[in-house]
């Protein structure tokens, strides 16, 4: 018996834009059919096509029914594919090391130009006060050693 898009929404859990997204003019031509159901028309979904919709939306929701099972005709791809993705996250583990390395040689190279960093103003600090101490001492000498000049016309 065909269904309707409210109808196929509430069996498979979904919203009806969602059961509307999958009827695309080619599902539409081949599935859907207009009914008239009590002076409307609505759209129908054939046997045929409930079962793909079906499958669809069964197959992609987390809700499984009970006893359904489904298997993948892929065979070996599957086992191929696990494979090459346990072979890059083993690339990618080994990647992540040197860069935790890299890191910590970056950190102690930092650390040490900061402490020369220190060492140098600390350095450039004393000279300063080294030159500010001679210079006050150099003046004050200068001071001491200096002798009044007296002009002969100041007496007059």
């Amino acid at each position: 018996m065909p269904k309707t898009i409210r109808e196929l929404a509430d069996e498979f859990g979904v919203s009806k834009q969602a059961i509307r997204k999958k009827l695309d003019a080619n599902f539409r031509a081949n599935y859907v059919q207009t009914v008239t159901r009590n002076g409307v028309q609505t759209l129908v979904v054939v046997n045929s096509g409930y079962l793909l919709l079906k499958q669809h939306f069964i197959g992609s929701n987390s809700q499984k029914p009970e006893g359904v099972t489904f298997t993948s005709n892929t065979g070996n791809k599957n086992t191929d594919t696990i494979e090459l993705l346990k072979e890059q996250l083993s690339v990618k583990d080994n990647q992540i090391k040197e860069k935790d390395e890299q890191l910590k040689s970056m950190q102690k190279l930092l650390d040490q130009s900061q402490k020369l960093h220190l060492m140098a103003e600390k350095k450039i600090e004393e000279l300063k006060m080294i030159a500010i101490k001679n210079s006050d001492s150099n003046s004050i000498k200068n001071n001491a050693f200096e002798q009044p000049k007296n002009k002969w016309w100041h007496f007059w």
